[in-house]
């Protein structure tokens, strides 16, 4: 063997200076797990030597690998981040562990020994000084199990995000984000805060439950909420949010009814909470990094000069929620200001809260993925970037999995150097990286959904994701079967029109989508038959569901119009047969998306979805079966036999009355079946 050379096998062993260092140890174990992974035979008995040494000849988190003797090769730096890095890029470079192997199910190639003769790694020279996820939004998460353990799915959670650059995060939100804050930590990652959770409090109204949760009423206890934060955070790599929003992620002054509050009073309580905290902070855990999150009602009122705060603090700046770098429309209020050219005359250094994945109940991106294009992100970052919004990056991540394309490429933008790649260019790098065949018909289909995406407002960017046709489902329904005029929590799209034109724009907006979200269904479909095992497990999980909640979710939304529509014309009872079977048609529809989680083509992901409180299809798919049977009790006999006599027992059967009926009545299902069939070519 050359004295360049370093054989690993299954005779390596991965050792670290100092086991109780918790980032070192887990290190050890990544590495070795990788090693054992992809070799089958012992060569030599040798060691891969992890260390911090405040020596090593490298800045920062960086990392120095040498071969120090042919049996030895150690890993140093002067952090135990940087080790941990450096085993990271051991895995992925040499070992070629990808590093979202954990989401896509990548499978390592398997070589009986690994010739390592390059040892020149290092970690990339990056723009953004401040990494992170934030875990949001993460019901899916939650509610499932992977090694019978929620434990070792978060160890995954950090593992990848150490993997893509990551140094900070917001392992999740409200009490997850406490339960997970150490075992973060002990994976080496700086921690963040939720916009909603200064300090990384507690929540007042969980802690005090029976109690207004108003600052001015109760200062000393929100004080002590955020004392016994810091107390405990302080010493560890944290960045402190420094703010004051409400009990949850909603202003304050909704639950606090003891004054009229104008923005003069609104600003004038945020600035001395935020005056309080940092004095708090500064005491402390003197030196800690703080950031303030100029969200929601804090841009406006930072834009009218109302915001007066310490000016060593990082401002960050949240995108729309779908990638754009303009404010948050909240509610009705859209006002879209450009968040990229706000004067900064405090020259405080600024960063980002940017949304891959977003929860809104409206028309976000939940389940699946943006409805703007990975173009368009990388475009908006770089502009961000330009405008120095890059000192600290936030991600919200959702819960990983559905997002990985939009993830992988925003960690490639913190490295010095980028530039704004088009989407060919990202998806042509995605696609060879994680499909082994079919590659030009794969980027093809991948850009065919963002053309069939539905435009809900004026602007371009402002596209519907798969939230959009459950949430607009659910309130249809609820309307329509109330006898009210107007759709809930839907001015933003339907303006302040009734029912009846409201269902009428949205079916304006949708219709002229269906056809190519139902071809890219059939597309996806012909192809899995044509791929190999691996590829179709992954392109099932990756894009084929994505697009089935849009295809499915929109086309059970159009059902459901059609279906108000006729009946809203019913004259007499037999017009509403065929609504009835347009809201048999829609809980089908909307019932194969729950099936198609169900039956992922990989069994590891058969459970994931069974959480969604959000898009929540499962409560779609019954409120559909409900309306199918309001529309049966509208149109048939009080005993549910006329239909059933009339249109589907033979004619004979029908009117020999001696006995009443022979059996009971049909069941919805059954119902639809039998007169879908019957009335083919009659409705």
């Amino acid at each position: 063997m050359s004295n360049k050379e370093f054989t690993i096998s299954q005779g390596t062993k991965v050792v670290a200076q100092d086991l109780r260092n918790s980032v070192l140890k887990y290190a050890c174990e990544i590495l070795q797990r990788d090693v054992n992974k992809v070799t089958t035979e012992k060569d030599v008995d040798n060691e891969i030597y992890l260390t911090v040494d405040p020596q090593a000849p490298v800045d920062g988190d960086d990392f120095q690998i040498d071969l120090t003797s042919p049996d030895k090769v150690t890993v140093s730096s002067k952090t135990s981040l940087g080790v941990m890095y450096g085993a990271l890029a051991i895995s992925r470079d040499i070992l070629k562990i990808d590093d979202f192997w954990y989401w896509m199910d990548t499978v390592a190639q398997v070589k009986k020994t690994i010739e390592w003769t390059n040892f020149d790694l290092h970690l990339p020279d990056y723009q953004t000084e401040y990494r992170g996820w934030f875990v949001n939004d993460e019901l899916l998460l939650r509610g499932w199990n992977d090694h019978d353990s929620q434990q070792y799915i978060w160890q995954r959670v950090f593992e990848t995000a150490l993997r893509v650059g990551c140094n900070v995060i917001v392992p999740g939100t409200d009490v997850q984000s406490q339960v997970n804050r150490q075992p973060a930590k002990e994976f080496g990652l700086m921690i963040a805060q939720h916009h909603a959770e200064p300090l990384g409090a507690k929540m007042f109204a969980r802690e005090y439950p029976d109690l207004e949760a108003s600052f001015l009423k109760y200062p000393d206890l929100f004080r002590k909420l955020w004392r016994d934060a810091i107390n405990e955070q302080k010493g560890t790599p944290t960045i402190y949010s420094l703010g004051f929003r409400g009990q949850g992620d909603k202003p304050f002054w909704e639950d606090d009814t003891s004054r009229k509050w104008d923005d003069k009073a609104i600003a004038d309580v945020v600035n001395g909470v935020i005056k309080e905290q940092y004095d708090m902070i500064q005491e402390l855990d003197p030196g800690a990094p703080m950031a303030l999150n100029v969200y929601g009602e804090l841009a406006g009122l930072y834009k009218k000069g109302l915001v007066d705060v310490p000016d060593d603090l990082i401002e960050i700046w949240a995108d729309s929620g779908y990638g754009k770098m303009v404010s948050r429309r909240q509610g009705l209020d859209n006002p879209r200001s450009p968040l990229l050219d706000i004067p900064n005359p405090h020259n405080r250094k600024r960063g980002l809260y940017y949304h891959v994945a977003f929860h809104d109940l409206q028309a976000s991106n939940f389940l699946g993925l943006l409805s703007n294009s990975p173009e368009f992100v990388s475009s908006e970052l770089m502009k961000a970037r330009s405008k120095g919004l890059d000192t600290l990056e936030l991600v919200n991540t959702g819960n990983i999995k559905p997002h990985v394309l939009y993830l992988r490429e925003v960690a490639k933008t913190w490295v010095k150097g980028y530039k704004a790649r088009t989407n060919d260019e990202i998806l042509d790098d995605y696609v060879k990286h994680y499909y082994s065949e079919h590659q030009k018909e794969i980027v093809s289909l991948y850009e065919d959904y963002w053309k069939s995406v539905v435009q809900y407002g004026t602007h371009s960017d402002e596209t519907a994701g798969d939230e959009l046709s459950p949430f607009l489902i659910r309130r249809i329904i609820k309307t329509w079967l109330s006898g009210k005029d107007k759709l809930p929590d839907a001015g933003w799209i339907v303006g302040d029109d009734s029912l009846a034109d409201g269902v009428k724009k949205i079916d304006g907006m949708i219709t002229p989508k269906l056809p190519d979200w139902g071809k890219l269904v059939v597309n996806l479909k012909k192809l899995m038959l044509d791929q190999n095992e691996q590829d179709a497990k992954t392109l099932y999980g990756d894009l084929y569901l994505s697009t089935l909640y849009q295809a499915d979710g929109l086309k059970a939304l159009h059902l459901v119009i059609q279906a108000y529509e006729l009946s809203m014309a019913a004259k007499k009872d037999d017009d509403y047969l065929k609504p009835f079977l347009l809201a048999d048609e829609a809980y089908h529809t909307m019932d194969e998306i729950n099936f198609a989680q169900s039956h992922h083509k990989s069994t590891k992901w058969y459970d994931f979805y069974k959480n969604d409180g959000y898009d929540d299809m499962p409560l779609t798919a019954i409120k559909l079966r409900f309306l199918r049977h309001y529309l049966r009790t509208l149109g048939d006999t009080a005993d549910e036999d006329d239909w059933e006599r009339r249109f589907i027992k033979a004619p004979g059967d029908a009117r020999v009355m001696t006995l009443w009926t022979t059996a009971r009545e049909f069941s919805d299902d059954d119902l639809a079946k039998k007169l879908r069939e019957r009335l083919i070519d009659k409705l």
